[in-house]
């Protein structure tokens, strides 16, 4: 409820036309930090959300990885069984005649191993090599038929958790694009409303000091007509007429409009907290993943940070980016070194802001790319993986940094 008010304000400043000085309807630097407030309590919001869609993922990975692992054991079961019932074809002929035409027609008839009963009548007839073959068929058809059911199994669980996935993605998504709705449509006013504030002020001023310079001129010019008329009183006619000209054109000035146009930016300008700035200028949602178990044995070396596809990724810090790149596993990447000698790691955004590149010198909140799924990240919730090193160390658990900049 809040935040409608809010957007009800903001609305009330972007389409009246606004009075020289404040009015009430004008939006307060308390309202937008409030704003703010309410979007960062949408996020925290997400958290059970968010913990339950990064397991989600992780185990639809190891599900897909289990599958595709059953689905090569069991293509190399079924030449192997292939193999072994040509050898036991070959074992019955060989022993048709030594076990006769009854005992060959039922063998023949089986359409696994498992269905012949032992009976006394081929234990006669086969040795315990031939014994050997019939077995060795009998466990790779069960093997064949144990895998079958785990892949059935778990292609059931792959499912199920695709769905999971997907309704989770349009619950958080839902959330970060109202809260981002919210806060920006009173940001942007705001800005706006302050930007119209400045503006209006230095055309104020503009407007003071053109007068005050006229009526120094014309001071001047009366001083100066006084000065004439005791000095010359036989052209004092003359020096009127002169001075009043002067006057006259002294006071036309040309005036150059003030331009009231702004642009309105997208989204509002990052909060800087101690010099730092989230690194995705958005509504956010984030949780402690750092060490948790990822494809092919890795393990997470950093923070996801999940808000809508495109919003603005920003410097963290003022310093320098000194390396992008775009990989397999990484995706659109960004290394970037900031002035305290700290390191951070951006990877999976869409892609890189005009101008950025290698050697770019950058601000703390400024453009630098945006959100995406680049590389080998899942393509269902944009989100950028964030990494942190302490200036000369490794790296290091991003969370409580994350957390205390992006609330």
């Amino acid at each position: 409820m809040r935040n409608r008010l809010f957007v009800a304000l903001a609305l009330s400043v972007a389409f009246a036309a606004p009075a020289l000085g404040a009015t009430a309807d004008d939006i307060t630097r308390q309202q937008v930090e409030a704003a703010r407030e309410a979007r960062t309590a949408a996020s925290s919001s997400l958290e059970t959300s968010i913990k339950r869609f990064e397991q989600a993922v992780v185990d639809e990975t190891l599900v897909r990885e289990r599958i595709v692992a059953l689905s090569k054991s069991i293509s190399l079961l079924e030449v192997d069984i292939a193999t072994k019932q040509v050898g036991v074809e070959d074992l019955v002929v060989a022993r048709y005649t030594s076990g006769g035409s009854s005992l060959a027609a039922r063998m023949f008839s089986l359409r696994t191993f498992t269905d012949l009963p032992v009976q006394s009548l081929y234990l006669e007839v086969l040795n315990e090599v031939d014994l050997a073959v019939l077995r060795g068929l009998e466990t790779v058809e069960a093997q064949y038929g144990e895998q079958q059911l785990q892949l059935d199994a778990s292609l059931s669980e792959q499912v199920a958790l695709v769905a999971e996935i997907g309704e989770l993605t349009e619950q958080i998504l839902a959330t970060l694009e109202s809260a981002d709705t919210d806060y920006n449509t009173i940001a942007v006013a705001y800005q706006k409303q302050e930007e119209e504030k400045r503006l209006r002020a230095l055309e104020e001023q503009r407007l003071r000091e053109e007068a005050e310079k006229k009526a120094a001129e014309e001071a001047a010019a009366r001083k100066a007509a006084d000065e004439a008329a005791h000095a010359a009183e036989s052209t004092t006619t003359t020096t009127t007429a002169a001075t009043t000209t002067t006057s006259d054109q002294s006071s036309i000035t040309t005036t150059v409009p003030a331009t009231t146009t702004i642009t309105q930016p997208a989204t509002p300008p990052p909060v800087i907290t101690d010099g730092k700035a989230c690194p995705i200028n958005a509504a956010t949602s984030f949780s402690d993943t750092w060490g948790a178990p990822r494809s092919g044995g890795r393990s997470h070396k950093g923070v996801d940070i999940s808000a809508v596809r495109g919003a603005p990724v920003v410097a963290i810090e003022t310093g320098r980016i000194t390396r992008t790149s775009n990989s397999g596993l990484g995706g659109f990447s960004i290394y970037l070194t900031g002035e305290s000698g700290d390191r951070y790691y951006y990877a999976h955004l869409e892609g890189f802001a005009s101008g950025i590149g290698g050697g770019t010198a950058v601000v703390a909140g400024d453009l630098i790319g945006y959100n995406g799924t680049s590389g080998n990240a899942p393509p269902w919730l944009p989100h950028v993986h964030f990494q942190y090193a302490q200036s000369g160390g490794d790296w290091i658990n991003p969370y409580p940094l994350v957390k205390a900049l992006c609330g």
